[in-house]
């Protein structure tokens, strides 16, 4: 089985690089934007759209027309068409919203799928039109390189090279079970007994971030005291986001390695984050990323991730008995009416998780 992994490291760019970086990424948002207003004007005229193939043939005109195009590597630019072109067939499948107009300072990104050279030994990596840039390697890079994508956050240059790596399958064992319940007062418990504290990033940092956004609200629009106040703001962002991330990764690889079979419950967060007085909460547990890591993470083990059916009355069911009765969120413990069990609310989750899981994986 062949599967994609990315390694990302940071970039230490020269003065003269880094604006040539800046330009790369510039131009790459700048075609995105351009062929994103042709669709959108192509669809009102005669409600057709103009497709990879047309658009990629229409980027030696454009250049043409605005010459700053020639000064950046031409597969980049192509890299961009495609992907307006994913994003519109996303649309068109409903996987996605319609595509909105790339912003400087948000999408600051381009890829290069060809031409560039990474030297390992001298911690180097040649990026066409840009030239040779410092990397700081914290691992070796394992695969058949495919591409690379160099982008920006909080004013920091980063690399992420794709590879490809095959990886053997082994047979899937269901010896270990695990069932994890998630919530807002403990990120979750596990039906080993488990409780894994929810760490609240966002919350530990709303204050100091509030603090932050105020004195940019205050700063004249343009200026450079302006630009200096937004870095800021977005450092605290990007620690915040990194290091829920991290959080993440650790317990998910964790739970991975030691369990066969994870069960998990299939939750509409998109839904649950309409509830105005736990939104910011729920965002801020970061429960949809968990899943997608413990995912991804179970395929490349060939251990099972088995997802529970969205309205699976995990809470309201005894794991001893299987009686059921209506919980409601203020009652923290389950005293089952019929056999006397007196559990935990949450770790009576994760027991009938681990059950149903088993349950649909074996059938």
């Amino acid at each position: 089985m062949f599967v994609n992994k990315a390694f990302k490291f940071k970039l230490e760019p020269t003065a003269e690089q880094e604006i040539m970086l800046n330009k790369t990424a510039g131009c790459c948002r700048f075609v995105y934007n351009y062929f994103l207003k042709l669709n959108i004007n192509q669809y009102e005229k005669d409600k057709t759209f103009v497709f990879n193939h047309q658009m990629v043939t229409m980027l030696p005109e454009l250049k043409k027309q605005f010459s700053f195009l020639s000064e950046i590597f031409s597969q980049s630019l192509q890299t961009a068409v495609r992907n307006l072109s994913t994003s519109f067939n996303n649309f068109f499948h409903k996987q996605n919203a319609f595509p909105t107009f790339k912003k400087k300072g948000r999408d600051d990104s381009f890829t290069c799928p060809q031409k560039f050279r990474i030297e390992e030994e001298k911690k180097r990596i040649f990026i066409p039109k840009v030239g040779e840039i410092k990397y700081r390697n914290s691992r070796p890079i394992e695969g058949k390189v495919k591409s690379i994508t160099v982008s920006c956050s909080c004013g920091l240059w980063y690399v992420s090279v794709l590879t490809e790596q095959e990886i053997q399958e082994k047979p899937k064992t269901f010896d270990s079970p695990v069932g994890i319940d998630v919530g807002l007062k403990e990120f979750a418990v596990l039906s080993t007994g488990e409780v894994i504290p929810n760490p609240r990033f966002y919350r530990t940092l709303e204050e100091k971030l509030a603090n932050e956004q105020r004195k940019l609200s205050r700063k004249e629009k343009y200026s450079n005291n302006r630009k200096k106040q937004l870095k800021k703001v977005q450092k605290i962002h990007s620690k915040i986001a990194n290091d829920r991330k991290d959080f993440l990764h650790k317990l998910s690889t964790r739970i991975v390695k030691n369990h066969d079979i994870i069960g998990v419950e299939d939750l509409c967060v998109k839904g649950m984050v309409k509830n105005r007085h736990l939104s910011k909460s729920i965002s801020d547990a970061g429960w949809n990323m968990f899943v997608n890591f413990l995912e991804y993470k179970s395929l490349w083990q060939s251990k099972t991730l088995q997802k529970v059916e969205r309205f699976y009355p995990s809470s309201q069911l005894c794991f001893e008995c299987g009686s059921k009765q209506i919980m409601p969120l203020h009652l923290r413990t389950y005293i089952c009416r019929d056999c006397g069990t007196n559990i935990d609310r949450d770790f009576n989750a994760s027991k009938n998780i681990e059950l149903r899981a088993l349950q649909l994986a074996l059938a």
